[in-house]
C-alpha cells in the first residue's frame, strides 16, 4: 500500500471515528462555518470533551484551465482562560496536530502536509457562534519536502 493511499486510509478512519462520536461535556458539539487567509474555505469542529476537538477545512476550485481540492484535519487540545470573566463569552488557546491534502490538476502528484496549528478561539455566550485564529506551520512531506506557513480568521456556527 502506498504512502498516499495510508495517509487518506488514516484521515478517513479518522473523520468517522469523530463524526460517530457525542460530545460528552459541550453544549456545543458541531460548528460549521467559513475561514479566510491560507486558505479560504469551509471550516468544521467537532467537540470530543471539555478541552479536545477535531477540525478542519474543506475548499475546492473547478474550473475549465485549473482545478483544486484542499482539505485538512487537526485534533486540538484547548486551554480555557477561566480567570478572563467575560460575559460575551470565553477564550481559549489551541494547539494540535494534523495532516493535510492537495490536488491540483496542474500538476501531476498530489500534496501531503504535516500541520502544527496554534491559535486562539472565542465562543459567545448567549449564541451558538465562536470566532477564531490560527497559524499552522506545514510541512509538506509528499512528493518532495517543503515548508509554509498556513493561516486563518474565521467563524464557525454550532447547529446543536
Amino acid at each position: 500500500m502506498t504512502f498516499k493511499r495510508i495517509l487518506l486510509s488514516c484521515l478517513f478512519a479518522t473523520v468517522l471515528l469523530v463524526v460517530t462520536q457525542t460530545a460528552q461535556a459541550q453544549d456545543r458539539n458541531f460548528g460549521i462555518g467559513a475561514a479566510i487567509g491560507g486558505p479560504d474555505g469551509i471550516s468544521y469542529k467537532v467537540w470530543v470533551n471539555e478541552s479536545a476537538a477535531v477540525s478542519g477545512l474543506l475548499t475546492f476550485s473547478l474550473s475549465d484551465h485549473s482545478s483544486s481540492f484542499y482539505t485538512h484535519l487537526d485534533y486540538l487540545g484547548h486551554r480555557h482562560f477561566d480567570d478572563l470573566d467575560w460575559e460575551a463569552g470565553r477564550l481559549h488557546f489551541f494547539y494540535g496536530g494534523g495532516v493535510g491534502y492537495q490536488w491540483y490538476d496542474a500538476i501531476v502528484d498530489d500534496i501531503f502536509s504535516l500541520r502544527v496549528p496554534l491559535g486562539f478561539g472565542f465562543n459567545f455566550e448567549d449564541v451558538p457562534v465562536d470566532l477564531f485564529f490560527e497559524v499552522a506551520p506545514t510541512f509538506n512531506v509528499s512528493p518532495d519536502f517543503s515548508f509554509q506557513f498556513n493561516g486563518n480568521l474565521g467563524f464557525r456556527f454550532y447547529l446543536n
